[in-house]
């Protein structure tokens, strides 16, 4: 998978650069299960024109942009790791879009010229409540005007669990309420952290949304080993350890979140 990194300065290079290609258009935050359905039907479009797939995402969320820095919405994926998600989900092309005021004030036909045709993308595929242009009031069928019907389009409808609508938006509430063992309902997995252990505590590589405090069963995964456990993390977002008697070496592991356990945390790891 090749990734381009686009902003207002290098857009004219990469558009040159550009062949057909079908896309799937969104935020893509923690890659949930629609995210996925999105990208599936995205990549069979893509084999039946026998072009590459491509996904266009947006870096920062568009509500830190738009709020001034009022609103923060916590990550649950580093661009990082969602360059790693996509790839595994057989995309070829990963463009990763400057989200800034600019940007915001795009019209939506600016946006489809310049985002879509000249990146020479022939059908889009999005999610039923995708949209863009200035202040979100282009929707996806919008698209096929805005491009003179060059754009054919997709709409992948509402995907739920138990009568609520999958999204990022429900991943965060769980993380918030410690219902980790929700998330798989919504995820397709357990969600995970990447953390560093430096022999005495976890430290987060990479700044992703945590779980509320409480002390948590957990799966540790090792270069090379599963290991379940428990550990605990504060209401300042410190991991520890609650169990000391196996040793374990240094290095980075992931954190599957598996249960909440106990809210309250204790002052010191066993």
């Amino acid at each position: 998978m090749k990734t381009h990194f686009i902003n207002s300065q290098n857009l004219h290079l990469i558009q040159k650069q550009a062949t057909s290609c079908v896309m799937a258009l969104g935020y893509f935050d923690g890659i949930h299960l629609g995210h996925q359905q999105v990208i599936k039907t995205a990549r069979e479009e893509a084999n039946k024109r026998g072009l590459p797939l491509a996904v266009m995402s947006f870096s920062p969320h568009p509500i830190n942009v738009l709020s001034k820095g009022q609103s923060i919405v916590p990550h649950l994926t580093t661009p990082c790791e969602k360059e790693k998600r996509l790839k595994q989900l057989g995309v070829d092309l990963f463009y990763l879009v400057d989200f800034t005021l600019a940007f915001a004030a795009l019209t939506s036909s600016q946006f489809v010229e310049d985002y879509l045709m000249k990146l020479g993308v022939v059908h889009a595929v999005a999610g039923f409540d995708f949209s863009y242009g200035v202040k979100g009031v282009a929707k996806l069928s919008q698209i096929v005007a805005d491009s003179n019907g060059e754009i054919t389009v997709t709409k992948v409808e509402c995907i739920d669990y138990d009568g609520e609508k999958i999204s990022s938006s429900a991943i965060r509430q769980r993380l918030l309420a410690a219902a980790v063992h929700e998330i798989p309902h919504f995820l397709g997995d357990h969600f995970n952290s990447k953390v560093h252990w430096d022999g005495n505590k976890f430290q987060q590589i990479e700044k992703t949304m945590l779980p509320s405090a409480g002390i948590y069963k957990v799966i540790l995964e090792l270069p090379n080993k599963q290991l379940r456990t428990y550990i605990s993390i504060d209401a300042a977002g410190q991991i520890q350890r609650m169990e000391r008697q196996r040793r374990l070496p240094k290095g980075i592991f992931s954190i599957h979140w598996l249960q909440q356990v106990e809210k309250a945390v204790p002052s010191k790891a066993i």
